[in-house]
């Protein structure tokens, strides 16, 4: 990373930290062990400037790409010498969506994952006009997933709607859906977000969620095939699904899970420093605790020597896996107490 000078640096690690990782602790007012509220989505990239110009295209956000210091990240990803750059859009109406691109460290690159692989991604993205999303993506020849390559109408978490699904340029899936803007909506495309991730087994990715985690996701009782949802999401008849969601907890913020059954699986499994690897970034209670959890169940643990990093005085941090390969940074308190 070049030199800069010190008023220059001094001035580039209060924003980058205020956008990535926050200055104080999280707050736990109900002393939980778990989940208390959400920081941002976390897509790595090919190219940062690349997949930040498709947003912005596409969808009209902002954003910038800046340097990130990246003695911490080095530690948080066990990747020594890797140089960061990073670029944190707001998805208005839903959370921010910090794009990476990693450097000065090996990494896969172009790796791309079928909708059906437990692992695979999507962020959906909740639009004001989505014929103008629609026009916007075909004209930058985004890679349009949904057959016959126009919305369709599907149920979703907020009620029947036509919707498309994408790749960015790095392979990732985006799900655009028109929503019903609120006398309070925010200005400009967007008026909200969801994450979504494919798993391996719904039951048991809720094991992990709601149990060690302590969320409060709901699952379908059964599996479906809808033939509007297969065509939505590429996937050919005689493929089922079943899906699960809910609240972040502390936060407005919605995740969605999808098991598929029917096609051909395989994982979808990167290194946070690999291009197209995703995740979140999550403030959790009792930071010590969870992370005893997740290695007693088996868990993986990314961050150097499988411990917790001291990013500030203030915060602890780490890098773990979910059962589907999905990225969690944890983020917690110093205080033992908390």
């Amino acid at each position: 990373m070049r030199l800069l000078t010190t008023a220059a640096l001094t001035c580039l690690l209060a924003t980058v930290v205020v956008m990535a990782q926050g200055q104080q602790p999280p707050a736990n007012p109900t002393n939980k062990t778990g989940v208390i509220g959400l920081m941002h989505a976390i897509h790595s990239t090919n190219d940062v400037d690349k997949t930040l110009a498709f947003y912005q295209a596409v969808f009209g956000t902002g954003g910038q790409v800046r340097p990130f210091a990246s003695t911490g990240p080095q530690i948080l990803t066990d990747s020594p010498g890797a140089t960061l750059r990073v670029a944190m859009i707001q998805l208005k109406g839903g959370f921010n969506f910090e794009l990476t691109e990693f450097g000065n460290v090996e990494r896969q690159l172009n790796k791309q994952p079928d909708f059906a692989d437990p692992g695979a991604p999507m962020i959906k993205i909740i639009v004001r006009d989505i014929d103008a999303v629609v026009a916007a993506a075909k004209k930058v020849n985004a890679p349009i997933v949904t057959k016959g390559g126009v919305p369709v109408t599907v149920p979703t978490s907020i009620g029947n709607a036509k919707a498309i699904v994408m790749r960015d340029p790095d392979g990732y899936f985006v799900q655009a859906i028109q929503g019903t803007p609120a006398a309070d909506s925010p200005e400009g495309a967007v008026i909200g977000a969801i994450q979504g991730l494919t798993v391996g087994s719904i039951d048991d990715t809720l094991t992990y969620w709601n149990g060690l985690l302590g969320l409060e996701l709901v699952a379908d009782k059964s599996f479906s095939n809808d033939a509007a949802v297969l065509d939505l999401l590429g996937l050919p008849k005689g493929a089922s699904f079943r899906m699960a969601g809910g609240a972040i907890s502390g936060s407005k913020a919605r995740i969605e899970m999808m098991e598929i059954k029917g096609v051909p699986r395989k994982p979808f499994d990167l290194r946070v420093t690999d291009a197209n690897a995703s995740g979140m970034a999550l403030r959790v209670g009792h930071i010590r605790e969870v992370l005893a959890r997740h290695k007693a169940a088996g868990g993986r643990v990314l961050s150097r020597n499988g411990e917790l990093v001291e990013w500030s005085e203030t915060i602890r941090n780490v890098f773990v896996k979910d059962p589907n390969g999905f990225n969690l940074e944890l983020v917690g308190s110093a205080d033992p107490s908390q």
